[in-house]
């Protein structure tokens, strides 16, 4: 039967070593013990360097992280653990799992370090905020992140499908953006690469879109003030709280549901009445339902039929002493793409 080991280090080589910065920048340390312990494990005193293996746990004040086996350096404050990851922070009410994990302490000692996860991560935050990736590295206690490979994520009434994403303080950056959708301001969008501004509500406290730039096959979907699904393509768009505008420019073309389409060099759509205002060359394509004809009587269609069929003949006669075949008649085109047909007839 195999012992459970304890390893304690204090502040002194801890990865966790927390600070406080008092009044005047008279900085205080205080020392705080954490933990280790596993089935097995291997440290040396002189240089730092820890080996753990078997149900590892290392705990921090009331942070903890378990692990099939870890090893790192209390005096790098570096902390690998690997096979069935999973952390709890509960002070910034945030959960992890992964395949593996790093812990940095910060030096520095302005934070509570780093943790760097590999391997089909999540990482939740209360009820409802939850990130998915290959790989997330979040600065512990704060709202930067980066991650990468097969993004998904909902953070404050956010969605976010993309290839990568970061954010650092208010600012957030990402790329290969299938889905970015605000369910706060009630619009869809995808592009190449989007970035922004976040801040928060003097009254509600919730963070608010401030501004926003999308590059690169941008499609930016919205339902307009008629209830009618609408979508706005371009190269470029530009979103600003307070001008209340998302404007697109470059190749610019808006489809609505009914089956409208206008094409302009810049489009503006206004937030509050999600009207779409085309600027610069602009074209608009509306179907109109017409009455169909009615059939002439019988006798008349009749005569029609025959005069119509002896003219056939003569000129049917004429192409074949001629040797020359009649060219197909041209067949109406549309507005719009198949791709675009499929959105304005789907659900």
């Amino acid at each position: 039967m195999k012992i459970k080991k304890l390893l304690i280090i204090f502040c002194a080589l801890s990865i966790f070593c927390p600070f406080s910065v008092e009044a005047f920048a008279a900085e205080e340390t205080r020392k705080v013990t954490n933990t280790m312990t596993a089935d097995d494990i291997r440290y040396n005193v002189n240089t730092g360097d820890a080996k753990a293996s078997g149900s590892v746990v290392i705990k921090r004040e009331d942070s903890t992280l378990w692990g099939d086996e870890a090893e790192g350096n209390t005096e790098k404050e570096i902390m690998t653990l690997r096979g069935n990851v999973k952390g709890e922070f509960p002070r910034q009410h945030v959960t992890l799992k992964s395949e593996s994990a790093t812990w940095t302490g910060d030096k520095s000692k302005k934070t509570d370090g780093s943790v760097e996860a590999f391997g089909e991560v999540l990482l939740t935050r209360g009820e409802k905020d939850r990130l998915n990736a290959d790989y997330v590295w979040w600065q512990v206690g704060s709202e930067n992140y980066r991650a990468r490979g097969n993004v998904d994520g909902i953070m404050e009434n956010r969605i976010l499908i993309a290839a990568e994403a970061s954010r650092t303080g208010e600012t957030f950056r990402a790329s290969g953006v299938r889905r970015y959708e605000d369910l706060t301001e009630k619009f869809v969008l995808s592009a190449r690469s989007v970035q922004g501004r976040f801040a928060k509500d003097g009254k509600t406290g919730n963070e608010i879109l401030q501004e926003m730039v999308a590059d690169k096959d941008v499609v930016f979907d919205f339902v307009d003030n008629e209830g009618m699904k609408s979508r706005v393509t371009g190269d470029k768009a530009v979103y600003s709280k307070a001008r209340g505008t998302i404007v697109v420019s470059g190749n610019t073309k808006a489809v609505r549901s009914d089956g409208k389409t206008v094409t302009a060099d810049t489009m503006v759509v206004h937030e509050d009445t999600r009207l779409i205002e085309a600027k610069g060359n602009s074209k608009i394509v509306f179907i109109v339902e017409e009455k169909k004809r009615e059939e002439p009587a019988a006798g008349a269609a009749d005569g029609a039929s025959a005069g119509a069929g002896a003219e056939k003949e003569a000129a049917d006669a004429e192409t074949e002493t001629a040797g020359e075949k009649r060219p197909p008649e041209p067949r109406p085109t549309s507005s719009i793409s198949d791709r675009e047909k499929e959105w304005v007839e789907g659900d």
